[in-house]
Formats: structure tokens, C-alpha cells, sequence
């Protein structure tokens, strides 16, 4: 009973602690909210990222060898399976120029009729698509066999795939050294708030120690105002993150569909986590800091 007695009387002092220090006390939550709205936007950049890569590593992370109308078949049956029997590759698909331009009608629909003006019939040639176990692999397999007599052609987008990778670090490590200064101008204002609690109740906490008061009871209010300052700076990223996330969500991924046929993460999908990632951050900021700045400031 005494336990309950004393943690009510913990949060009846901390809740007290904000209102008599509401302007820093506000302070700390927006900062708080801007950091993990600042973090949960590029968490996010990095996420569709990572997706948009993976997706599109899975489509163009292929060497496709487009072989000579006059390949013999013989030719063609060696070439694949010099292909099964390379360790680096996962998968060899072979495509003829007829199912070229089947694919050709069913991924164009009625623009496929320009194939019909062209003299001499189908243009089409067939083809052999390489699979790889590793994105590395790639170049080397296409440097192996395009000199081969029987490939015209080869098409490969490593390029493309690894460029996107080098934008993915970026983002990740600029996002992480902005959040980082964030984090710390956090803790610091969380620091000099609790700092300006402890100097208005100095009187009161000497009064407290004087009495028997534990090192508990007196850190306690303080501890729970740096926990109320993330919970609330959480809630409040949350919403913001979220809302910025799906305004843009409506606003590009029909346009990065159309183009690279890649959809973004929804908004749906991603909300709870985003929340209790907030969350704990934000606890974990609010309660550190002002763990920190009791240590510092209390005599006890």
C-alpha cells in the first residue's frame, strides 16, 4: 500500500514538474518529436530503398545473351549448357523467337501492331537469360560469353542496380549523422530542463533528503517527466511522419509503378512498428537524459 501510495505521489509531483516548467518542458517534446520525425522520414527513405533495390536486383539482375538468327541448335544447346554447368549461375531460361513475340504482344498489347509494318516478319531474336546466385557475378558472366560466335547481343543492368545501391548508403549514412546531432541537441534540452526543475526545487529536495526520502523517490518525478516527454514527442512524430509518408506515398508511387513497376511500402503496413520504434526511442531518449542530469545535479 505504502508502494502505491508513494509511486501516485511520483507522478502527482512529475506531472506538477511539467506545468511549473511548461516552456522547456514543451521545448523537450518538440525536439524530441523533430528528431524522430526527421529519423522516421529517412528510416522510411531507407526502407523503400532497400525495397526499390531488391525488387529491381530481382528483375535486372540478369545478363540476357540475344543470339544469331543462324545459331544452329546444336550451338545453342552447348551454350546453355556450358551455362547449368557454370557454379555462379542459378538459373538459364531460353526463349525462342516465337515466344518473344508472344511476350512482345502480351506486354504491349495493341502497340504490339507495329511489329506487322516490319518487312521480313517477326524481328524478334531468341534468347537465353542468365540467372545469378550473386549480383557480383553478373559482369563476369556477361564478359565470359558475349564474344561467343552464336550472341549478337547481351543486355545487363549492373550499372543501374549498384548506382542505386551507392544512393542507398548515402541516404543511410547522411540520415544517420543528422539524427545523431539530433539526438544529442535532444538529450541537452532534456539535460537543461530537468536541470531547471532540480534548481526550482532545490529547497524542497534538501527538505526531502533531510526527512529520510530515498534516492528513488526523489529521481523518480523526474525520471517519469523524461518518459511523458518521449511518449509524447513519439505520438506527435508519428503523426507527422505518417501523414508526410502517405501524402508523397499517393503522390509518387503510381509514377515509380509506372516506371521501374516497383510499389513503395504503404503507410498501412508500416504504422504500428513505426509507433513502437517511436516509442522506444523516444522513452529511451527522455529517460536516459534526465536519468543523467539527476545523476549530475542531485547530491544524493
Amino acid at each position: 500500500m505504502k508502494i502505491i501510495r508513494q509511486f501516485f505521489n511520483i507522478v502527482k509531483e512529475s506531472f506538477s514538474g511539467i506545468w511549473r516548467n511548461k516552456t522547456m518542458s514543451f521545448t523537450s517534446i518538440i525536439s524530441i518529436a523533430a528528431m524522430l520525425t526527421l529519423f522516421g522520414v529517412v528510416m522510411l527513405m531507407i526502407l523503400n530503398l532497400n525495397g526499390i533495390v531488391y525488387q529491381t536486383g530481382e528483375k535486372l539482375d540478369k545478363v540476357v545473351f540475344f543470339l544469331k538468327d543462324d545459331a544452329s541448335p546444336s550451338d545453342v544447346n552447348a551454350f546453355i549448357d556450358e551455362l547449368h554447368d557454370n557454379k555462379k549461375v542459378k538459373k538459364v531460361s531460353y526463349v525462342s523467337r516465337e515466344e518473344a513475340l508472344e511476350e512482345f504482344k502480351e506486354d504491349f498489347g495493341e502497340k504490339s501492331k507495329i511489329l506487322e509494318n516490319i518487312p521480313g516478319g517477326n524481328p524478334l531474336p531468341a534468347s537465353i537469360t542468365v540467372e545469378m546466385k550473386e549480383l557480383s557475378y553478373g559482369k563476369e558472366v556477361e564478359e565470359k560469353y558475349k564474344s561467343l560466335p552464336i550472341v549478337e547481343d547481351c543486355n545487363y543492368y549492373y550499372d543501374f542496380v549498384t548506382q542505386m545501391m551507392k544512393v542507398q548508403n548515402g541516404v543511410k549514412y547522411v540520415g544517420a549523422g543528422i539524427v545523431l546531432i539530433l539526438v544529442l541537441v535532444s538529450v541537452l534540452i532534456i539535460h537543461n530542463t530537468i536541470r531547471i526543475a532540480i534548481s526550482n526545487r532545490r529547497k524542497e529536495i534538501s527538505i526531502m533528503k533531510y526527512v529520510g526520502a530515498t534516492n528513488t523517490y526523489i529521481r523518480g518525478p523526474f525520471l517519469i517527466d523524461g518518459i511523458i516527454f518521449g511518449i509524447v514527442g513519439a505520438v506527435i512524430a508519428g503523426f507527422i511522419t505518417l501523414r508526410l509518408y502517405e501524402i508523397l506515398f499517393d503522390r509518387l508511387n503510381p509514377q515509380i509503378c509506372d516506371i521501374i513497376n516497383v510499389d513503395m511500402i504503404s503507410a498501412l503496413s508500416i504504422r504500428q512498428d513505426l509507433y513502437i520504434i517511436f516509442a522506444c526511442i523516444g522513452v529511451g531518449i527522455g529517460f536516459f537524459g534526465s536519468l543523467f542530469s539527476t545523476k549530475k545535479f542531485l547530491d544524493v
